[in-house]
């Protein structure tokens, strides 16, 4: 999935996110933005308004077997809670 916006491109691979075997990918981040800022784009993009239509319940980094991910639980307005899984090993590793 690329999302377009001012500074550059979002670029995301991988499955839903919804473990750490489907996580989403950040593998292209707009200028100045960081992994999170890119994560919160993501999720509004797909849920809505943050504090109107999802809240953020938690966030967390990962380690599992040897990748790092972060992860988010986020109530959704209708009281359903999900999760999601973004692997950002390599975005770690382009910071090194």
């Amino acid at each position: 999935m690329d999302l377009s916006i001012n500074e550059g491109t979002l670029v995301v691979t991988g499955g839903p996110g919804d473990s750490p075997s489907t996580a989403i990918v950040n593998k292209k981040t707009p200028r100045g933005l960081s992994a999170a800022g890119a994560e919160l784009m993501l999720l509004e993009k797909w849920f809505g308004k943050r504090g109107t239509d999802w809240t953020l319940n938690r966030q967390e980094l990962q380690q599992r077997d040897n990748r790092t991910y972060d992860v988010y639980q986020v109530v959704l307005s209708d009281g359903t809670t999900r999760g999601l899984y973004f692997d950002v090993t390599e975005w770690l590793s382009r910071l090194g």
